[in-house]
């Protein structure tokens, strides 16, 4: 809610003042204040209206704001004293919902961005219309633009009425479930989504590309042979470049923090944070309790927990755990496909926020972190579009696979995601304690719903875009997997994603160089190809060195025994090598100890990534946009439970 300075300018006989006018009735004096009605009302006390002030002093938000992030008053009384003080009337919309018809002719964007919902058209004059908000005065700021915002024709004349935030989502809700299915499943652009890869002719493209290696090496075995293993060769060389570079490259200080700006300050941005949940009714009471210690005003702060229609446990579980007044529970309609960037698309819509977080159900971030994200795009010029935190492995003692996990975090949050934005590569995000510019995330299309690693693919459009994407110092605690069918579910999806984001956004390689530069476009293939052909070629390998005369077949590049032996076992010990210093380097910045016999393990570790490998691949052909679901917030006890499987599209909304 919010309270402007002063009413807006009473209406003059015989014209109307503005095209979003309030309803004539009985006003206040221009010098009442919103806390002052109030008071007046019984709805509040002198000392809470008091303590509100002060922290409107230095937040900037609106007083209504204030006091209903905190729980000192009811929406329902700050509707009643924002309507009295600018004289209009109250849209009780759970009593009274909207029109139907002005409903179904308005575009969901509109009520999204305006935050305000067609109420209903006076009898009297059907061109008449009433919006209620919950911020009658940002309407009355631009008229124009809400009225061509809502699609209204040009002789429309709009009044305002307020409504309480939960009487909006209750008008938003009320789009009937086809819309809002649609629009979340298709907000990005068709040409960059993987909604065609589902499709049958794109998966038989794929299996004929996959078997059509095989088919021709039976044909010549000796140069397809070969040729396959340059290239394995080749991408796995890329890959250890990157790292040595990485090594090579000094870690970036973390910029001072901003001097406090001067009173009275500017309004501190709303940031929402998102959190997708899908049968998770274990991990709320942690996940509320980790929202609790976020050091960021509430009042500026909301948290969204979108979840899926037929999950009545997981809803159950985050009311019993007490959540605080700035947190919702957002349900996604019935449709598919039923995965987390769906769910995230669709309570973007019901988002206030100027800056969107996300994070994972079982993550733990810094209590500062969001103050952190706000200084950090403070300081940065508006093509700096996302933020992109650090995460580590909390429970990385657990157990060897979880020891071996959060050694490969250490690797990639501290030393190779950092010099790939030092690049001037694609960033592939990490899909939690990311925020970005809302602005920007509804120009490119928001998440695609369809892509199953839609983190990665979000960064390469944000960077086909022109925009970047930066690290900033901050850590996030996330939960490992501990037992081996979980990871491979959970490494499989990632790898089946990658290979989904190469493909869309190679449909036309031409343009991709323009838009990413060189850089980019070596970059992309490197990271996204060369991730899989590393473990995909592992098998080739260790077969060329111990069974090379099978696969010689006359090939000039393996018909001598000595050359290739020494080359592969010069290739793989040095590619150990570098992924062993990586992971050292990375630890010693993490600050996290570990003996070199700990990290000597490393290398067994590894083949579960190839096993995870041909799994994507098959699924790839078979199951595109099956969402291999892990469970969070369980311990290794019941950790996994392994998937959520459902007949026909993915299952989940959650990591």
């Amino acid at each position: 809610m919010s309270s402007p300075s002063s009413p807006p300018a009473p209406r003059r006989a015989g014209r109307e003042v503005s095209p979003l006018a309030p309803r004539p009735g009985p006003r206040r004096p221009p010098s009442e204040r919103l806390g002052a009605l109030l008071v007046r009302d019984g709805a509040a006390s002198e000392l809470s209206i008091a303590v509100a002030l002060r922290r409107q002093r230095r937040s900037g938000a609106p007083l209504g704001e204030i006091l209903l992030a905190h729980g000192l008053v009811s929406p329902e009384a700050v509707a009643r004293a924002v309507a009295r003080q600018m004289g209009i009337e109250v849209a009780d919309l759970a009593a009274h919902p909207p029109d139907p018809a002005l409903l179904a002719a308005t575009p969901l964007q509109a009520m999204a961005t305006w935050r305000a919902a067609p109420w209903r058209r006076d009898e009297g004059d059907p061109r008449r219309v009433t919006l209620a908000t919950p911020d009658p005065a940002r309407l009355l700021r631009d008229p124009e633009a809400v009225r061509r915002a809502f699609d209204l024709p040009r002789d429309t004349r709009l009044r305002a009425a307020v409504c309480t935030g939960a009487g909006l989502d209750a008008a938003l809700m009320a789009v009937p479930g086809e819309r809002r299915a649609a629009r979340a499943a298709g907000r990005a652009p068709r040409s960059l989504s993987a909604q065609g890869l589902s499709g049958p002719r794109a998966r038989i493209a794929l299996a004929a590309a996959l078997l059509a290696i095989p088919a021709a090496a039976v044909v010549e075995p000796g140069a397809v042979l070969a040729l396959v293993f340059l290239a394995a060769l080749a991408f796995n060389a890329a890959n250890m470049a990157v790292r040595v570079a990485a090594l090579f490259m000094a870690p970036e200080r973390p910029a001072p923090a901003a001097p406090p700006p001067p009173e009275p300050t500017a309004a501190t941005p709303c940031v929402t944070l998102l959190i997708a949940l899908y049968k998770e009714p274990q991990a709320a009471p942690g996940l509320i309790a980790a929202l609790r210690r976020l050091d960021y005003p509430a009042e500026r702060l909301e948290a969204i927990l979108a979840v899926e229609h037929d999950d009545p446990e997981t809803v159950a579980a985050i009311h019993a755990a007490d959540p605080p007044p700035w947190l919702r529970v957002i349900a996604a309609p019935p449709g598919g496909p039923r995965t987390k960037p769906r769910a995230l698309n669709h309570a973007l819509d019901f988002a206030r926020g100027t800056i969107v977080g996300v994070y994972d159900a079982e993550d733990r971030p810094d209590p500062d972190q969001i103050r952190k994200a706000v200084e950090g795009f403070a300081r940065s010029p508006p093509r700096v579009a996302c933020l992109q935190a650090r995460l580590r492995i909390s429970n990385g003692r657990e157990g060897w696979l979880s020891r071996c996990f959060a050694m490969e975090y250490a690797a990639w949050f501290h030393l190779v995601l950092p010099a790939l934005v030092r690049m001037g590569a694609p960033v592939p995000l990490a899909g939690t304690s990311l925020f970005i510019r809302r602005r920007v995330l509804e120009r490119v299309g928001g998440w695609d719903a369809w892509n199953v690693t839609e983190d990665a693919d979000l960064g390469v459009r944000l960077a086909r875009a022109g925009y970047l994407t930066r690290m900033f110092d901050s850590d996030t605690g996330e939960e490992a997997v501990t037992r081996p069918g979980a990871w491979l579910r959970q490494r499989s999806r990632w790898q089946k994603g990658y290979l989904q984001t190469w493909q869309i956004h190679m449909r036309d390689p031409w343009r991709l160089w323009r838009e990413l530069g060189w850089r980019g476009f070596l970059g992309m293939q490197v990271h996204f190809v060369g991730a899989g052909a590393a473990f995909l070629s592992q098998p080739l390998f260790w077969t060329a060195l111990f069974a090379w005369p099978l696969l010689a077949g006359g090939s000039p590049l393996l018909d001598r025994p000595g050359w290739t032996v020494l080359l592969l076992l010069g290739f793989m010990h040095a590619g150990q090598g570098v992924l062993l210093a990586s992971v050292l380097v990375g630890l010693r910045r993490a600050g996290w100890r570990i003996s070199l016999a700990q990290a000597l393990v490393l290398p067994f570790y590894w083949p579960l990534a190839t096993l995870a490998a041909f799994k994507a691949l098959k699924e790839s052909v078979t199951a595109p946009a099956y969402w291999d679901k892990t469970g969070h917030g369980a311990g290794p006890a019941v950790e996994g439970a392994a998937t959520i499987r459902r007949s026909g599209r993915a299952a989940g909304a959650g990591g």
